[in-house]
């Protein structure tokens, strides 16, 4: 710590002359002990031993740096280390006298100027954050000798003092002695220059080391901010002292000494202009933007200075205060000085630069309304920055074309980024394309730090545009974004939903087998994970019915419905596990594929050898209970039960199935599946009837009379539905009702099928001579010598035998012998010649 040279007072004792009878005071003081001895020292007082040293010592707030203090911090560093160095050396062979000490102030002194030189360089051109960390260890290595050499001295006077005071010496002949007076000037010296190196290195600092070295500054300073008339250390020390009070905030301590400072005509104009610039810091710093704004047009009007970036910065931050506490006209007024004054501080330098975009991005809380005057391609690129940061790309949007339409060189780094961002915003516009093709321009050189994203986001530029509008061209674009994405920054952190999405992409262009690999990849989030199981069963089934390569059909059938089998059990596991760590917010996105997956496993059975019938109901038992809103659904599920409970025989199940779910059959299969299904079950009763006997082949019947009911609005035009129900009706004993669709077919005009149907149930109802009319009629239907006609001529010659006029029947037969060569059905023949034979014998 910072010690002050002590000097020390008797009171109440005779000079000289015995004990201390008074108390002991201290004083703490500079040596000399007046501001007028330390004028004398510095003008070279002739009853000073070190007079002419001190009279060499640098007022620091008026110097100005020359090629010495232009020096390197590398350089100043190494001086200085050399110089504690020799005297360390000088102390340990005990050399280290008045004139070596002196010598080395007077060098570390000479560094101290240097380093200041580079702190306001640093300052001056807006760099001095970044510079700080080089600047501290330069600091360091002046502050440590020159410190040591300060408290090396100070102790030295403690120890004369109390020696003396001890000894009850005199005070007053102590300070006029050699050794005294030498450690005085050398402490005085030394402090000196300790005062400004505290306080510019407290810059470099921050916490308890910042604030330790401005108070042990402005104890220092203190010191020589005394006495009775003014001089240039004593103007000097009062503009430092009020430097540390700003510093500390002791804004009414800093006020006043910085005004002494400017009051004082004496005053050097470096030390008034430093003091001026000190109270426009502390009035930006409270807030009044009024007194802020008038010193720095007060101090700018005064002409060139080193320091007038400085001014300028305090002024703009002035103005943004301003242009946020008014309003209207004024507040407007305040934000155009401001763009102005940014525009000629960014060109400053890179580091005004960066402290303009700094205070931008923290000054400025309402970008939208700076936008519109925003001229200058730099102040439109930090706006636009701010209210992309806002999530406002709408306002952004126009500056940011502003900008990439720019050529200004100190813009053009930033060009890129503004395509990006421009993107961005074209994006949230829906300008798709436009999106894309400014990402693209973002990303065509070099790994800019936003590339990971700008690729994401053209990604999903291209992949809103395709879900609009696909056309060829743009889905191929779309396909090379999301594999750029994929090659370019694997670690993404939605590079998984990209994996899905190249998967879904080559589903879609029907390359089943490298959607299966996409879908593999996919891994993190569990819903998607379950996402690309389950679109990997479907590409799986897609590859089951597609042609295979040649090798061997039957074992690259068997090899995809193992896979399937084994997708089918991981998505059951995965969906259950999901449900289970997400509960009731999983439910709405699995649920639908759960449903598909019923759907699929039912599938999956039906296709293994084997009668899988059982399988397949139990697959999808409860179904509509289970899934209650996947209605579209149904039509597939009640098919694939009615099959089912066709290949196994459960038609009164059927019946019901057909009874309850008509309406969704109807909706979903439309005529053909409806009619394909009945087909079905007419053919499995017709093939039960031989080994289980009329009674299944009719249950069969009845079903498929169901599912023709429900096309009863029989509107195929051909009259071939109505002539099926009928003939099932005629099957089932609904006569009636076959009597009904028979005529209503005949009505239409003639048919050989309803005339048939109609002589059955003339015959069946014992009404023979309706039925030998209607075989009559349809026999004159037919053209002779054609299968139908031989079979009217069959059924007419048994209807009259069986109505009792055989002669009649016999006449009939015999009329046809020459016609029989021409019958090729032997089946036919052979019950010709059976009902001759019982007829005409």
């Amino acid at each position: 710590m910072n010690r002050p040279v002590v000097s020390f007072f008797r009171t109440g004792a005779a000079k000289g002359r015995g004990k201390d009878t008074g108390m002991r005071c201290f004083r703490r003081t500079p040596l000399p002990r007046t501001n007028a001895e330390v004028d004398a020292g510095v003008r070279g007082n002739p009853r000073s031993a070190a007079g002419g040293f001190l009279a060499a010592l640098i007022l620091l707030a008026g110097a100005t740096a020359g090629p010495l203090h232009a020096q390197s911090g590398g350089d100043l560093r190494a001086q200085a280390r050399q110089i504690g160095a020799d005297v360390a050396a000088a102390r340990s062979a005990g050399r280290l006298d008045t004139a070596t000490q002196q010598r080395a102030v007077e060098q570390l002194g000479q560094l101290v100027v240097g380093f200041i030189s580079a702190s306001d360089r640093a300052a001056n051109s807006g760099d001095a954050g970044r510079q700080a960390e080089s600047l501290r260890p330069t600091f360091e290595a002046i502050h440590t000798p020159l410190d040591d050499i300060y408290k090396q001295n100070t102790e030295a006077l403690e120890r004369m003092a109390r020696k003396v005071m001890d000894e009850d010496g005199d005070l007053e002949a102590l300070y006029e002695t050699q050794p005294f007076r030498d450690a005085q000037v050398i402490a005085s010296a030394a402090l000196y220059y300790l005062n400004w190196l505290s306080y510019y290195g407290a810059r470099l600092y921050d916490g308890p080391r910042r604030k330790a070295l401005l108070e042990q500054a402005q104890r220092g300073f203190s010191e020589f901010a005394t006495g009775d008339r003014r001089s240039d250390l004593l103007v000097e020390s009062l503009l430092g002292r009020g430097l540390c009070y700003l510093e500390l905030g002791e804004a009414a301590l800093a006020r006043r000494d910085l005004e002494a400072v400017i009051a004082d005509a004496k005053a050097s104009p470096e030390r008034r202009n430093k003091a001026r610039l000190a109270l426009l810091d502390a009035a930006v710093q409270a807030g009044n933007t009024a007194e802020a704004l008038r010193m720095s047009d007060e101090i700018l009007a005064a002409g060139a200075r080193t320091d007038e970036n400085v001014v300028r910065f305090l002024r703009l931050r002035a103005l943004m205060a301003a242009a946020r506490r008014g309003t209207g006209a004024e507040a407007e007024r305040y934000r155009q000085q401001a763009l102005v004054l940014m525009e000629q501080l960014r060109r400053a330098g890179a580091g005004w630069d960066e402290r303009v975009s700094a205070l931008l991005q923290t000054g400025v809380d309402n970008p939208e309304q700076w936008a519109a005057k925003a001229t200058s391609p730099f102040a439109q690129w930090e706006l636009a920055r701010m209210l992309a940061q806002k999530n406002d790309y709408k306002a952004a949007a126009p500056l940011l074309e502003a900008v990439v339409a720019s050529d200004d060189p100190q813009v053009r780094p930033n060009r890129r980024e503004a395509q990006y961002m421009l993107g961005l915003a074209k994006f949230q516009a829906g300008e798709y394309v436009a999106a894309a093709d400014l990402l693209d321009a973002a990303l065509a050189e070099g790994t800019p730090a936003y590339g990971a994203d700008a690729a994401y986001m053209r990604f999903k530029a291209l992949e809103a545009e395709v879900a609009k509008q696909p056309t060829p061209e743009i889905t191929e674009r779309y396909g090379h974004a999301i594999r750029d994405l994929l090659a370019r920054y694997p670690d993404h952190r939605s590079v998984f939903e990209a994996q899905f999405r190249l998967g879904e992409l080559l589903q879609a262009q029907r390359e089943f087998a490298a959607a299966v690999d996409a879908y593999a990849a996919v891994r993190g989030e569990p819903m998607l994970q379950l996402r690309a199981r389950f679109a990997t069963l479907q590409c799986q089934f897609e590859l089951l019915g597609a042609a295979g390569d040649g090798t061997d059909p039957a074992a690259q059938r068997r090899v995809r419905l193992e896979a399937i089998g084994r997708d089918l059990e991981s998505f059951a596991q995965e969906a259950a596990a999901l449900e289970k760590s997400a509960g009731r917010t999983a439910a709405p996105a699995v649920q639908p594929m759960q449903a598909k997956v019923a759907i699929m496993r039912a599938v999956y059975a039906k296709l293994l050898p084997g009668d899988r019938g059982a399988e397949v109901l139990r697959a999808l038992a409860g179904f509509e209970t289970s899934y209650p809103e996947e209605k579209d659904l149904l039509p597939q599920v009640v098919r694939l039960r009615l099959e089912a409970d066709q290949r196994l025989g459960r038609f009164a199940e059927a019946q019901s199935e057909v009874a309850t779910h008509g309406a969704v059959l109807v909706g979903g299969l439309g005529r053909q599946g409806i009619e394909e299904l009945a087909v079905g079950f007419i053919r499995e009763g017709a093939r039960r009837r031989a080994r289980e006997g009329d009674g299944v082949n009719d249950a069969a019947q009845k079903v498929a009379l169901g599912l023709y009911e429900l096309l009863a609005d029989g509107a195929d035009g051909s009259g071939k539905t109505a002539l099926t129900m009928a003939r099932l009706y005629e099957t089932t004993g609904d006569l009636k009702k076959a009597t009904d669709l028979y005529n209503e077919v005949q009505q239409k005009g003639p048919s050989p099928a309803a005339l048939r149907g109609l002589a059955r149930i003339a015959e069946a109802e014992k009404r023979p001579a309706e039925a030998i009319e209607r075989w009559r009629q349809f026999t004159a239907l037919a053209r002779p010598g054609d299968a139908p006609w031989y079979e009217g001529q069959y059924e007419l010659a048994r209807t009259t035998a069986l109505s009792g006029d055989a002669k009649g029947a016999c006449a009939q037969l015999d009329k046809l012998k020459p016609a029989m060569p021409g019958l090729s059905d032997v089946e036919l023949r052979r019950k010709l010649g059976d009902l001759y034979d019982q007829t005409c014998r």
